[in-house]
């Protein structure tokens, strides 16, 4: 993949508000881009949904 042409984001928990996944996605697709999604938390131990922050690659 070419450098500048995707973007990492880091996904927190809407209860806790932990940092627990990072993940990244092309710029240029606007239309598909989620902004929250059901996922697994660790420190809450269930489901819950988690917002999406973009961040640099690791970054919290």
């Amino acid at each position: 993949m070419a450098k500048g042409k995707s973007q990492y984001c880091t996904w927190f928990c809407k209860e806790c508000n932990r940092a627990n996944y990072v993940t990244y996605y092309d710029k240029k697709r606007n239309d598909e881009i989620v902004k929250e999604l059901s996922k697994f938390c660790p420190s809450c131990r269930k489901h819950v949904d988690h917002k999406r922050k973009d961040t640099k690659k690791g970054n919290g």
